[in-house]
């Protein structure tokens, strides 16, 4: 009991960490265009939080997921010193962004320029304080993650006060605070994690974690490149109008997305760290996050449907009439992703990151395929029915794949993703025999609850992050 206890407590902590980040962001946009009061200002700004996103996203997919995918059950001194490793590469990919940034700041002039500067001196330790947040969900810890995240919107918007009142509104000293609240929250981060970030040998560190961190990486990019594609072909091949329905609808499901991140920096680490847990507990805890997610959806998405135009015009005014001619498709389509959100989770808890880049590889044409006929034939509506359909279409192969990888069909792939294991440690289940059939279901101590986190004397478990759109 005291172990389901611990479960909740972490998966309720990575909740409201990722509502908590979630906010401070959107707080921060509503801010920043306020104040500066300029479109084109706002939209400098803009560029600034874009870098900081794709910098974030690549720090991610070489560091963040791989120390819930692959260190979740690291011994503590094992774990800071791969977490001290991973903030030594976060700050080197960090300061090769801000180098860019600051490069083409020159180039530049006005307010982008300002923003570049800013971000750039402070994208490395900006970055840091995300990765950190993925250490705190691996180590089990998503309470200190939302500790780090409360210090840095403190800060933040303390910052920004004290600017605002003594009447600065540049935008580039708005970024720096930004900037310098992460930084605080960072150096919290480290006194937490016991662990600061160590420079050099950190990129043998990622050399020996290439077989995995590859295919974040490609399915990243994979991702980001189809998004965008997706995104900018709505308005080109449709209207500006048939665009904003859909970012109206999308607007209005963020909040399932919000769930969908945190489900995912819950379980993987979980996931990760019972190495030898048996496929029919594998495919349970999948059945578990996959219900749960869609539960969740189908209620969220039911509300949405029931909302009244009187309330809608309020939220959107003349755009609400394109979100709700959206809503019913991209309500599928998000029933689907959390169809979805069980197989994603345990692929990437085992490591199986070769398996949802191909998937996503597949899933990309499919996408844009549809798209392109379905927003010239019927706008907004056809390109959303085109998401839902791509996605829903998906869904059976990964669910097969997922099935397969619990069941130990895939073991020879994720053997030799960590290679600071002990031999003989790899994985969790015997490489099938054919002519056995599947593999046997042999129960493992490491398969149970994790100990509560108020256990004493216990490291306490982790959680992950990035799936599968």
């Amino acid at each position: 009991m005291a172990s389901l206890a611990g479960l909740a407590k972490r998966a309720g902590w990575n909740v409201v960490d990722q509502a908590l980040s979630a906010l401070g962001n959107m707080l921060l946009m509503i801010v920043v265009a306020r104040e500066v009061n300029n479109a084109d200002v706002f939209g400098a700004f803009a560029v600034g939080f874009l870098v900081y996103g794709v910098a974030v996203a690549v720090g991610k997919a070489v560091v963040g997921q791989p120390l819930t995918i692959l260190h979740s059950a690291d011994s503590p001194s094992e774990f800071r010193s791969a977490v001290a490793k991973g903030q030594g590469v976060t700050i080197w990919i960090g300061l090769a962004f801000g180098i860019v940034c600051a490069l083409v700041g020159v180039l530049l002039s006005g307010a982008v320029a300002h923003v570049l500067y800013a971000v750039a001196v402070c994208l490395p330790l900006l970055m840091v304080q995300d990765n950190q947040r993925m250490a705190f969900f691996a180590k089990g810890r998503s309470d200190h993650a939302t500790l780090i995240d409360f210090v840095k919107v403190v800060a933040q918007f303390g910052l920004l006060y004290v600017l605002l009142w003594a009447g600065v509104n540049e935008v580039g000293l708005l970024t720096l605070s930004w900037g310098v609240a992460a930084i605080l929250s960072s150096l919290v981060g480290m006194w937490l994690l016991g662990s600061g970030p160590q420079l050099f040998g950190a990129w043998a560190w990622v050399a020996r974690q290439r077989q995995l961190t590859k295919y974040l990486l490609a399915e990243y990019s994979l991702g980001l490149g189809a998004a965008q594609l997706g995104s900018m072909l709505v308005p080109v091949l449709g209207t500006a109008r048939d665009a904003g329905a859909i970012r109206g609808g999308q607007t209005l499901l963020g909040p399932l997305n919000v769930l969908w991140t945190a489900a995912l920096a819950f379980a993987v680490p979980e996931i990760s760290r019972r190495r030898r847990m048996a496929p029919h507990t594998r495919l349970k805890a999948m059945g578990l996050v996959s219900g749960a997610m869609t539960v969740t959806a189908i209620c969220y998405v039911t509300v949405l449907l029931l909302i009244p135009d009187w309330l809608g015009v309020e939220l959107f005014a003349d755009s609400w009439d394109g979100a709700q001619a959206v809503l019913v498709p991209l309500g599928i389509n998000s029933i689907a992703s959390a169809l979805g959100s069980g197989p994603g989770a345990m692929m990437l808890g085992m490591g199986l990151a070769k398996k949802t880049y191909r998937l996503n590889l597949v899933k990309a044409p499919i996408l844009l395929g549809l798209l392109v006929p379905g927003t010239l034939l019927y706008g907004a509506t056809g390109a959303a029915w085109a998401m839902a359909i791509s996605e829903a279409v998906l869904l059976p192969f990964w669910t097969y794949t997922a099935v397969r990888g619990a069941r130990g069909f895939y073991n020879h792939e994720i053997e030799h993703l960590n290679p600071d294991l002990p031999h003989g440690e790899s994985e969790a289940v015997a490489e099938p025999n054919p002519a056995d059939g599947p593999a046997a279901d042999s129960a493992d101590p490491s398969a149970g609850p994790l100990p509560d986190d108020d256990s004493p004397g216990d490291d306490p478990p982790p959680e992950p992050e990035s799936p599968r759109r």
